[in-house]
């Protein structure tokens, strides 16, 4: 029984080889299915996650649609911890997602017992055939998408075909006989095997194979219903490692999906020792193939039916998850935190919408910071008080910091390759995040100049208050403007921005006219004046930059 006891050589090398390889076509399809998918909708599905979560009800909707047609809960409750991140998403309307998720990743299994295997081969085929010759998109990721499909049922006939052998296999046959009637270990079992291959969805799919092939022996229901209760247990992982480093709230989110899971599983245990009923009654609900039980369909009923009950179950208690998640995760984040870059995405699946969100809210951030010290500057040049010039400076070094560190991040996730409206996105953040870096490095040069004329107890004269004051103050409204223009053209046009900084351009002309007038007429020394037309020619300069982001959000 003991797997020391039964060394791996009694499955032939062919077979072990054709369990590997089975297994990692079908997991390499699931991943560029999905990858197919995102790159076709990922800024649509990113919308809609967004606008159309405004109540948990709503939420779980649209946590099951979405899961439903990317095939990935992991990447939508990682879109989800990536968004309650950024501040796009309240933590109370995250809980509906993450349990729509569960649900929507049955419809791989559901796909995988329509068993059309026959077909997968043509399906790949066809997919790489056309994409050499449709190399646009939406083409080109609709028929990524369809390799994907085909490599998936070809990793799965592969995975069935070579595990009919583990049926005859004497430690292995032992193994299943001792989950058979131990659900705790076979929960465990269930934890372990997705926590290793990251994937529910693919976990439920080898179950499939094993079950069609033999390998779960004559219960396989009876054993497979409680892997899978581990399974979704296993899954949670992903999320957990996507909340490390961000805000208690992300981490609140995975949390919940944890406590989520492992409620479920602990109520489905209890539920089909209780009623054991069930079981019978999903398999005759599943019919045959061939003339005898279809497990693949078993399986796949069994996994829709735990997670629809789990949810109905567990979706009136989405308060007291929130509670425990703030029990767990205590405290607020310290707003003093500013360079902390706030993004979740990597390589996975979904990761880069998620990314490309997470990096839209951080340049909303460098906005944020940027307008802050020109206010900042502003006051301390109009309505001096003391200690005003404070934290300016530090405000422009996270504001070089969050240049560098976005810039680099947004290089990381552009080799991932992206949907257009992704793509377009980047390209827009790439350079507009060097705009306002650049705007803050002229307020900081401002604040030095009032710093200066403090120290040397200077002082612009009243004639050249009355000009730069209403100027700064034009400036100020260009860049707030340009914001607005960047992120919706139509609330504030490009040519209105264009023409104040063409009025911004020409003052900027005038007054040093005036300046030299002034100079020449003995009224302001050359200190001072020095400082006046470094203050206008910064204040020009930003105007500048503002134009060059009203200017992106037309791209």
């Amino acid at each position: 029984m003991l797997l020391e006891n039964a060394p791996l050589a009694h499955i032939p090398l062919t077979n072990l080889l054709g369990i590997i390889g089975g297994i990692a076509i079908f997991l390499f399809g699931i991943k560029i299915m999905g990858n197919g998918i995102e790159r076709l909708a990922g800024a649509k599905l990113k919308s809609i996650l967004e606008k159309l979560t405004k109540n948990r009800f709503l939420g779980l909707l649209v946590g099951t649609v979405i899961t439903g047609i990317i095939q990935s809960s992991n990447a939508v409750s990682v879109m989800t911890v990536g968004f309650v991140n950024a501040g796009l998403m309240p933590l109370e309307n995250a809980v509906g997602v993450i349990m729509g998720a569960n649900v929507g990743t049955t419809i791989t299994g559901q796909l995988i017992a329509f068993n059309i295997d026959a077909y997968a081969p043509i399906i790949a085929f066809v997919g790489v055939m056309l994409m050499t010759f449709l190399k646009k998109r939406p083409w080109s990721d609709i028929l990524y998408a369809l390799t994907g499909l085909g490599l998936l049922f070809m990793g799965m006939t592969l995975m069935k075909d070579h595990m009919k052998v583990l049926a005859q296999v004497e430690w292995f046959t032992n193994l299943i006989r001792s989950l058979d009637g131990a659900p705790i270990l076979a929960v465990l079992v269930g934890t372990v095997m997705t926590m290793a291959l990251q994937s529910v969805s693919a976990s439920v799919g080898v179950l499939q194979a094993m079950a069609m092939s033999g390998a779960l022996g004559t219960n396989p229901l009876g054993i497979a219903v409680y892997l899978i209760c581990g399974q979704n247990i296993g899954c949670t992982t992903v999320s957990v490692l996507a909340s490390i480093g961000c805000t208690k709230d992300a981490k609140r989110t995975a949390c919940i999906h944890v406590l989520f899971n492992v409620f479920a599983c602990i109520i489905c245990v209890i539920l089909l020792q209780i009623f054991p009923g069930v079981l019978d009654f999903i398999a005759r609900i599943s019919g045959t193939i061939n003339g005898g039980p279809n497990y693949a369909q078993q399986l796949a009923n069994a996994n829709t039916f735990l997670k629809i009950a789990a949810t109905v179950l567990m979706f009136p208690l989405s308060s007291l998850l929130i509670k425990l998640s703030r029990l767990i995760i205590r405290g607020e984040d310290k707003l003093e935190g500013r360079r902390l870059l706030h993004i979740v995405g990597g390589k996975d699946f979904g990761s880069s919408v998620t990314a490309v969100a997470s990096v839209e809210k951080e340049t909303e951030r460098m906005y944020g910071i940027a307008l802050e010290n020109l206010k900042k500057v502003y006051a301390a040049l109009t309505a001096p008080r003391k200690n005003d010039l404070d934290g300016i400076s530090e405000n422009e070094e996270t504001l070089d910091w969050l240049n560098s560190e976005i810039s680099k991040y947004l290089v990381e996730i552009n080799r991932n390759g992206l949907g257009e409206a992704d793509a377009r996105s980047v390209d827009q953040m790439h350079h507009v995040i060097v705009d306002y870096e650049r705007i803050g490095d002229h307020a900081n040069n401002i604040a030095g100049y009032v710093q200066h004329m403090r120290e040397r107890k200077l002082s612009f004269s009243d004639a050249a208050m009355d000009e730069i004051a209403p100027l700064f103050l034009k400036v100020l409204t260009i860049v707030e403007d340009a914001h607005t223009c960047m992120e919706n053209p139509k609330a504030m046009p490009l040519s209105s921005i264009a023409e104040r900084e063409q009025e911004v351009d020409d003052l900027v002309d005038l007054y040093e006219n005036n300046h030299i007038k002034r100079l020449s007429e003995g009224k302001c020394s050359a200190e001072i004046g020095m400082l006046y037309v470094e203050a206008l020619t910064d204040l020009e300069r930003i105007s500048d930059h503002a134009l060059n982001i009203a200017e992106a959000g037309q791209a």
